[in-house]
């Protein structure tokens, strides 16, 4: 009797349309102060592949590298949208300030850049961000 019983609900169940809302997140952008580096694709600031992001992509403007922000984040500087696509040194993984690296294609472009602290927006929806790790403190067991 019971598993007749439970055969009609699972029959009621399945036979019913379900039907579910999509979830959607859009978090507001998250602004964040970094310092920010220029660094260009030749071997002497890379490694043995500098056209090469660590995602895999070619390294190109509009690409910055970053350890603390999954790859494919979307980032706003100055007003223009930035892709996170390489890794920097681990060095400077949960660096405080958090740190970022942006490609120049021009050494001259880069070294004008230089080294400076900047406000960033992170321009991220869904589940991306929830791998953001901006300004987390390394512990002593990550040192």
């Amino acid at each position: 009797m019971n598993i007749l019983l439970f055969g009609l609900a699972l029959a009621t169940i399945t036979s019913s349309p379900i039907t579910a809302e999509p979830i959607t997140t859009h978090p507001e952008p998250v602004k964040i102060t970094v310092t920010a580096t220029a660094y260009t694709p030749r071997p002497e600031e890379t490694d043995s592949t500098p056209w090469l992001t660590a995602a895999g992509t070619r390294t190109r403007e509009g690409v910055i590298a970053s350890n603390d922000l999954p790859f494919g984040t979307k980032v706003k500087i100055d007003g223009k949208i930035y892709t996170v696509e390489d890794r920097m040194n681990r060095k400077y993984t949960n660096a405080v300030p958090a740190r970022i690296d942006i490609v120049f294609l021009s050494l001259e472009k880069a070294r004008k850049f230089g080294k400076r602290t900047i406000e960033i927006e992170v321009l991220n929806t869904g589940d991306e961000a929830h791998g953001v790790r901006i300004g987390k403190a390394a512990s002593a067991d990550e040192s």
